[in-house]
């Protein structure tokens, strides 16, 4: 097997960074619409090769992990196949996480590890990333003061 692992702009300095190094032309898709698309594609490339692949969608959009979910029950797949597996970064998006485990999908939490020149702007890039998925911030500030209002009950 081959496992893959699909994340959306984790490692955009670096791969610009080496395409210049070697030059080559840059590699990142030149918008948000376009990266959503590639990565759909490549959901779909993985559900076609589930004999060959094993794949890790470290995602902190709905909508994919929701796609990912639809395209597992279209294939009549248990929710913890061990060819899928989900995550999410320590701190972002816990009701995706949540959602997940409650259900037995295999999902992770992940924490990134490494000196602060290079830690703090991955973390920087994926709150930057977080505050632009349309209506997930919102959400998620909602579940949050929700549970608080739920535990002082």
């Amino acid at each position: 097997f081959l496992g893959y692992k699909f994340v959306r702009g984790a490692y955009m300095e670096k791969e610009r960074n080496r395409a210049q190094e070697m030059n080559y032309p840059d590699p990142i898709q030149p918008t948000k619409q376009a990266t959503d698309d590639n990565f759909n594609a490549a959901i779909d490339f993985v559900m076609k090769n589930l004999d060959k692949v094993s794949a890790f969608f470290g995602t902190h959009n709905e909508k994919s992990t929701e796609l990912v979910m639809d395209k597992m029950r279209e294939q009549n797949l248990p929710n913890d196949f061990d060819h899928i597996h989900f995550g999410q970064l320590y701190g972002m998006s816990d009701n995706i996480t949540y959602y997940l485990g409650a259900k037995k999908y295999n999902a992770a939490k992940y924490l990134p590890y490494g000196p602060v020149k290079d830690v703090v702007p991955y973390l920087t890039r994926r709150a930057q990333e977080n505050t632009s998925v349309a209506g997930q911030t919102g959400r998620e500030l909602g579940l949050i003061e929700k549970e608080l209002k739920r535990r002082k009950a």
